[in-house]
């Protein structure tokens, strides 16, 4: 008999900033308001990835669209789902922003209006070449840097190498072709001062200043430069962790299709169906569901960064506080809290002989996962931790301003309380101290992120006017 499981990732993955970012003017409708609808179709994409998956045993025989052959080994297979799921967001976000303004979706480079087109091939030119340049130097960087060293040879980290070569090889036959079209009919001057490629042309500059021994060195870096080395940063760190997170959870979402179309079934005609395997099956194939979709969500967030589909980076948080204790919430930093690991495993809560007080439990969990999906999702692809890239005024936000950080927070008293409680009864006072340590740590780590994201996001305008529409952190009336 095959059961589903569950990944082994899932408390390691985080909620997202409640970002502010810059919309229309206040009592008109935002541009942000609409974002689920991208995150909607993302979801929907995971699920039918994996109904299509198991229906062609596609992790086994590899993948084809339309007569074109997309992966032939697993790794290669689940990279395309990601791929897939990222293409059909992009997709219904570039309608979704045509069809809320077609007039204004398309604005022409003037200089193509007024006849310059050499002046903005050279442009576009520079900017191809400039992204490309930091391309490699990220590239370069992860064949040696530390955990994440394709020297090290890391399996783990296997999936998001091999993401990383294939992104960079189709950047360079792709991205001036992507360059031009953007820069010519997506024209934003400001875009084009905060986009990545400014630190390689200030780099140049800084170099070019020393080389040739000028008095007058142009300034290091400009706020502009911090705030897109900030974003850089953060692509990072977290594109790799939800790559790997993605392809450690989503086979199990693979597998329980065929569990839940074939073996239940089976199980219960047969009479074999026990109150105690559905609280297990329950368990894990809702966590398996749930986080395969939240993680395809937020990778896409983290992928892409697009004027056409507006969720640039306006800002990163510049606080030391509030990138440690973001980043401690994530390996490999995570080993160095070891009260984090005190906390009960998830899973414990499936020891207790009552089975309806594990079904209890198990469903309140369930409730505030699916909470903690939805704010993921009601952010498209605008995901991000740390960043400004919209206010998301809506869904669970329009309830509370950190509705994932809260249902995530009561999803884990709900199914490691009990277990402390059973620790107290079977085990010893001793290990339940520490591990309600432990949460109350958690905890308190999230609290501490939702303050810091906030002290940054008030730095515009609109955050305040949210906060003001909306006035409680965590719980509606009370917190």
């Amino acid at each position: 008999m095959r059961h589903p499981r569950s990944g082994k990732k899932s408390r390691q993955l985080s909620a997202p900033v409640v970002t502010a970012g810059a919309d229309t003017a206040a009592g008109e409708a935002w541009v942000t308001d609409r974002a689920w609808i991208c995150g909607l179709v993302g979801a929907l994409s995971v699920v039918a990835c994996a109904v299509w998956f198991n229906a062609t045993q596609a992790l086994q025989k590899g993948v084809s669209v339309l007569g074109l052959r997309l992966s032939d080994e697993p790794l290669q297979t689940l990279l395309s789902a990601l791929l897939l799921v990222a293409a059909s967001m992009l997709a219904a976000e570039l309608i979704r922003l045509y069809l809320r303004n077609p007039r204004e979706f398309i604005v022409v480079h003037p200089s193509l209006k007024s006849g310059g087109y050499f002046r903005f091939v050279g442009e576009a030119l520079a900017n191809y070449l400039a992204y490309l340049f930091l391309f490699w130097l990220v590239v370069t960087f992860f064949h040696w840097a530390g955990e994440y060293g394709y020297q090290r040879n890391a399996p783990y980290y296997r999936p998001w190498f091999n993401f990383l070569d294939m992104a960079f090889e189709a950047y360079l036959w792709a991205g001036l072709p992507y360059v031009c079209i953007t820069r010519a009919l997506k024209h934003d001057p400001a875009a084009d001062r905060q986009e990545p490629p400014i630190l390689v042309i200030r780099l140049i500059e800084l170099a070019g200043g020393w080389f040739s021994r000028k008095k007058n060195l142009p300034s290091a870096f400009e706020e502009r430069h911090k705030k897109a080395a900030r974003a850089l940063l953060v692509k990072l760190f977290f594109t790799p962790l939800m790559t790997v997170f993605f392809v450690d959870q989503f086979p199990h979402l693979v597998n329980n299709v065929d569990y839940v179309l074939n073996t239940i079934p089976r199980l219960i005609s047969e009479q074999r169906y026990t109150h105690q395997q559905f609280n297990q099956d329950f368990f894990n194939i809702s966590i398996s569901l749930i986080f395969s979709i939240d993680i395809a969500l937020a990778w896409c967030g983290y992928v892409t960064s697009s004027r056409w589909v507006d969720n640039q980076t306006q800002s990163a948080d510049p606080s030391l506080l509030g990138w440690v204790v973001c980043l401690c919430c994530y390996p490999p930093f995570q080993m160095f809290m070891g009260l984090y690991f005190s906390a009960p495993g998830e899973r414990e809560v499936l020891r207790f002989g009552n089975q309806w007080l594990v079904t209890a439990f198990t469903g309140m969990m369930l409730m505030s996962y699916l909470v903690y999906m939805a704010a993921t999702m009601w952010f498209g692809v605008r995901f991000s931790n740390l960043t400004h890239r919209g206010i998301i005024r809506t869904g669970p936000y329009a309830i509370v301003r950190h509705p994932a950080y809260a249902a995530k927070n009561f999803a884990w008293w709900c199914v490691m309380f009990p277990a402390v409680l059973y620790n107290i009864a079977y085990t010893g006072i001793h290990i339940a101290i520490t591990q309600i340590l432990g949460l109350l740590l958690m905890t308190w780590f999230y609290y501490l992120r939702a303050v810091t994201e906030e002290r940054h996001l008030r730095a515009d305008h609109r955050y305040d006017s949210y906060c003001r529409q909306v006035r409680y952190r965590f719980i509606p009336g009370l917190i």
